[in-house]
């Protein structure tokens, strides 16, 4: 498999994030210069040119574009997927699902060990009652970033409530079945057993909407938490501070970037990435007074402050770690850090 040979795919319109937004795309340009300078041949695509114009690489290096719209996930998803029978795909298929999924994110985090916080991945209440669920419990749908669809639960009703919250199918659908179970009459010669009432039963069940959620174990009295993005050696962080009177540090904009790190921090942050296998890591770590625990992760498609507004970056010498007061734009930090990667000895 040629490493010096990388297919580069994009979204439209040549959009691969982010920068200032998510909506705010890296300048491929020069990522493809970057890599072009470190002795790559690199070939750009958009998804739609992979799968629209039957290109069917054998043996390549593929680095590709993550996005936040879910339908195109679902499309991104599907063509990777393909792709990855006989290429290699960076970031990998498993890292591809955990995108915007705190579901498979929670599933992946235990393959690799990483458990120390509690959680549970559900698709209803219809069993919880079977799990002792330690309350106060932190409520996360599995999509949503910036602190949205993520909920303090304090007791079992809280979590009932705001479940149905969640699922609520409406004031119209609510009359459609008020219609089914009272108005309708119906009778089908080629069904006898038909009945009216077990109908409108079985469609209330088919039509009820649902929620697939974490529930995860809450850390008291956190006053920010850290982001820790990973660049193939370089370690660039940040603080999120919570606000008065909310748990939550995603989503507040309030960032600190003058701070130095503990090192148990640092050696955390490299144990994780270590065991995910990519050449890019933005992980959300939380300290609880004892322990480290990382809550959510993206390997592609993360915000870039922690590089943009930082000074520098971390990295370990002869296990020390050591501040460097320097660094590049976003996109040759990305086409480095690739670089440095596929040249690891192992790989």
């Amino acid at each position: 498999m040629s490493r010096k040979h990388l297919i580069l795919i994009t979204g439209d319109k040549r959009f691969y994030g982010q920068t200032r937004k998510a909506w705010v795309p890296m300048d491929v340009s020069l990522i493809k210069e970057r890599l072009s300078e470190q002795g790559f041949e690199v070939t750009l695509y958009t998804i739609q040119e992979m799968c629209n114009k039957m290109i069917n690489p054998v043996n390549k290096t593929i680095l590709y574009s993550f996005s936040q719209k879910e339908n195109v996930r679902q499309y991104t998803r599907d063509i990777l997927t393909f792709l990855s029978r006989n290429n290699r795909i960076i970031p990998s298929l498993d890292l591809l699902y955990c995108h915007e999924n705190k579901g498979y994110q929670e599933l992946y985090k235990k393959e690799r060990g990483l458990t120390g916080l509690k959680a549970w991945y559900f698709s209803s209440l219809q069993d919880i009652d079977a799990y002792d669920i330690p309350y106060p419990i932190v409520l996360k749908t599995i999509y949503g970033s910036n602190g949205k669809g993520v909920f303090l639960i304090r007791n079992r009703d809280e979590l009932e409530k705001q479940v149905k919250k969640l699922t609520d199918i409406g004031i119209l659908t609510k009359l459609d079945l008020f219609r089914r179970r009272y108005f309708r009459k119906r009778i089908f010669p080629d069904y006898p057993n038909h009945s009216d009432y077990n109908d409108y039963l079985q469609y209330k069940e088919y039509i009820t909407k649902h929620e697939n959620f974490i529930l995860q174990e809450f850390v008291p009295d956190l006053k920010f938490d850290y982001r820790v993005l990973a660049l193939e050696g370089k370690y660039f962080t940040m603080r999120r501070h919570t606000k008065k009177g909310d748990f939550r540090a995603s989503g507040t904009k309030k960032f600190d970037f003058n701070f130095i790190p503990d090192n148990h921090l640092l050696n955390y942050a490299e144990m994780v990435y270590n065991s995910f296998d990519n050449p890019f890591l933005s992980m959300d770590i939380v300290f609880n007074g004892q322990d480290y625990f990382l809550i959510e992760f993206q390997a592609s498609h993360f915000g870039v402050s922690a590089i943009t507004k930082s000074k520098g970056y971390y990295t370990k010498m002869n296990g020390r770690w050591i501040f460097a007061e320097d660094k590049l734009n976003v996109e040759y930090e990305i086409a480095d850090a690739l670089n440095r990667y596929l040249f690891r000895p192992e790989n």
